[in-house]
């Protein structure tokens, strides 16, 4: 057995003649099949065509569909895999894709997987761009990319006429931190004001520089986060996302937090990287006060702000193509200072 890949909990073996047996198990179960490109459960005769074609493939190229079994039990839990678009050799787009055991679903393997082959494509292949594709009525799959980093960026129809759900995912999205830079607070100063200049003042009640960036001497992503203040979220809202348009920001429609509205510029494909982030909230919400406490309290602790760093590099590498985890991973140290900064607030 030759071991592609290794995750937490997973192990990810490229396939043999002799899989055959668990394969068909998988491959003849409707409910596993039913969004897969193939629609429906397959014979024996199209399992054994499709793994010695699996085989061919990936002795050729190093990628493909590889073989999952959980690491506690060895349980076979289904297939994952990395490949040309519909195995296309004659194009450049990669996709990612899997099919589990009904048993399975709903522990995060999916999740775990997709993380997986993103990072590996990023590492390995000379891509800058990995897809991927769910139907739309399976809201599993789509949560899953959604988690993995994938963007969704438009409907396409299979040869069928089946629609699909498009997604991308870009390697120079990735979480990459430099020196700091003296120039952050001037560039933001100017989107501030393009930003004042362009959005109704009766609306506006405060515009802050902040995130890492706000801070002199931390290493950073090079991205401006800028948090505005507002009367009402429902109020501004047909007018920012229109607005902010005009001035190269994409809104992020994903964004399920209700005290938020999130917008990002120059995100691949529709720059090469982001530059700017922009927050709009309530006074009132946790993230007016809490992005401008954390910020200042690490100004005036530059010992704090140094640990800071250390965490934030140490995580960088570890969660490079992952900025969920990356951000989750964050959190008990943010919430410590925002402790400490509330706690030195009363005294």
């Amino acid at each position: 057995m030759h071991i592609f890949l290794e995750t937490k909990r997973l192990i990810l073996k490229t396939p043999e003649l002799s899989d055959f047996n668990i394969l068909l198990v998988l491959r003849s179960d409707p409910d596993v099949m039913e969004y897969t490109g193939y629609g429906e459960k397959q014979t024996a005769d199209q399992v054994r065509e499709y793994l010695n074609f699996a085989i061919v493939y990936e002795n050729r190229h190093g990628m493909g569909f590889c073989l999952v079994f959980e690491k506690n039990s060895h349980e076979f839990i289904g297939e994952a895999g990395i490949f040309h678009l519909l195995f296309d050799e004659k194009q450049d787009e990669i996709e990612i894709n899997y099919h589990l055991h009904k048993k399975f679903w709903g522990q995060g393997y999916a999740t775990e997987l997709s993380k997986a082959f993103v990072k590996w494509g990023f590492q390995h292949l000379a891509i800058n761009k990995i897809v991927a594709t769910a139907y739309p009525d399976n809201l599993a799959s789509q949560q899953v990319l959604k988690k993995s980093g994938f963007d969704f960026r438009k409907k396409i129809k299979t040869p069928e006429g089946k629609e699909l759900f498009w997604y991308e995912t870009y390697k120079n999205d990735c979480i990459e931190l430099i020196d700091y830079d003296v120039h952050w607070p001037e560039m933001a100063k100017a989107e501030i004001q393009k930003l004042y200049e362009a959005l109704p003042r009766n609306y506006i009640l405060d515009i802050q520089h902040i995130g890492s960036t706000a801070i002199p001497g931390l290493s950073a992503k090079p991205i401006i986060d800028i948090q505005i203040a507002v009367q009402s979220l429902g109020g501004i809202k047909p007018i920012a996302i229109e607005t902010l348009k005009k001035l190269g920001y994409e809104y992020w429609h994903d964004n399920l937090d209700p005290e938020r509205m999130f917008f990002v510029k120059g995100m691949p494909p529709f720059g090469e990287r982001r530059t700017h982030h922009v927050h709009i909230v309530e006074p009132t919400s946790k993230h007016w006060g809490g992005k401008i406490y954390f910020r200042d309290y690490l100004i005036a602790h530059p010992e704090i702000a140094k640990e800071y760093q250390q965490l934030k590099t140490q995580l960088a590498q570890q969660y490079t193509y992952d900025r969920e985890e990356y951000t989750s991973a964050k959190g008990d140290f943010i919430n410590k200072v925002l402790k400490s900064a509330q706690q030195d607030g009363k005294t």
